[in-house]
């Protein structure tokens, strides 16, 4: 494939993958997906397929149920509701299409997810006792310049890749400076998806308008409260961070994007980092 057609294909791969990430309550079908990229349906399976390991059908239905269990975790939302936030008519349907993925009814998941998470809690070799937070308020949307990894989240050497391509990129660009805000989007729960399918985006805040090429997309972070935790040390305490939220949690969640912001990060002292995790609340 020449140099300038695989860029575009991994543009039109990246508006496809966000597009379905932003409207799961809608029916994503093909002709309407194709229309997003402007390609057939036939070219649409096929530029797909050579990307993802698995069909374009059995990825928007594992992102529906996937994406269930964040809502399932609000107290405050029913199941007919969920099932129409993530795209069916009916509580049955979806109940249906959540067993055939994971082999249990959304209930009894739920149930069976809250004591594995109090277990890894609990078991945690470096347990955090207690859970401190502050509330704080996004004045503006956040402009963000990403590149996506997709598999096992944290592994050195993918990230240390992306993270470089995405510098080299903004400063080619001209696009960094003093105010530039670095930020990290863990599209899927570890606990709930696949490791080789968890997708993470490494994003920067720009300033100015930004035409993005071959890998790099755009995304917008919507503005608004936030319930803000801080992890000093190592990025590997991340995930415990997550699992001890999930399980004190005591805001009630609204519809946006949870982010990671990385204010101070150390090569030579990880116990030195910071890093801020952002969960949206109303």
């Amino acid at each position: 494939m020449r140099r300038n057609t695989e860029s575009i294909y991994q543009q039109k791969v990246n508006h496809i993958i966000d597009y379905i990430s932003a409207n799961l309550y809608n029916p994503l079908k093909l002709d309407i997906l194709a229309r997003q990229i402007h390609v057939s349906q036939r070219q649409l399976l096929r530029i797909m397929n050579s990307y993802l390991d698995e069909s374009i059908y059995t990825y928007i239905a594992r992102q529906r149920v996937e994406r269930s269990i964040l809502y399932m975790q609000a107290k405050d939302i029913n199941l007919s509701k969920i099932a129409e936030m993530v795209g069916y008519n009916n509580p049955q349907s979806f109940s249906k299409a959540f067993k055939k993925h994971f082999g249990i009814s959304p209930r009894a998941y739920m149930n069976t997810f809250q004591d594995r998470l109090k277990g890894y809690v609990k078991n945690s070799d470096n347990l955090i006792n207690t859970l401190e937070c502050e509330i704080c308020e996004e004045k503006e949307d956040l402009e963000l310049i990403y590149i996506r990894i997709i598999g096992k989240y944290g592994e050195d050497k993918p990230y240390e890749t992306a993270w470089n391509k995405l510098v080299c990129f903004l400063k080619n660009n001209q696009a960094i400076s003093n105010e530039t805000r670095y930020i990290g989007l863990s599209y899927d729960n570890p606990n709930v998806t696949q490791s080789e399918y968890c997708r993470f985006y490494a994003c920067a805040s720009v300033n100015k308008k930004i035409t993005p090429t071959g890998e790099f997309g755009s995304i917008k972070l919507q503005k608004g409260k936030f319930a803000v935790y801080i992890l000093k040390g190592n990025y590997s305490g991340l995930q415990e961070l997550y699992n001890n939220i999930s399980i004190n949690f005591d805001h009630t969640l609204r519809h946006g994007i949870t982010f990671e912001e990385y204010i101070s990060y150390s090569d030579i002292n990880k116990e030195k980092q910071i890093t801020k995790v952002y969960i949206p609340i109303k």
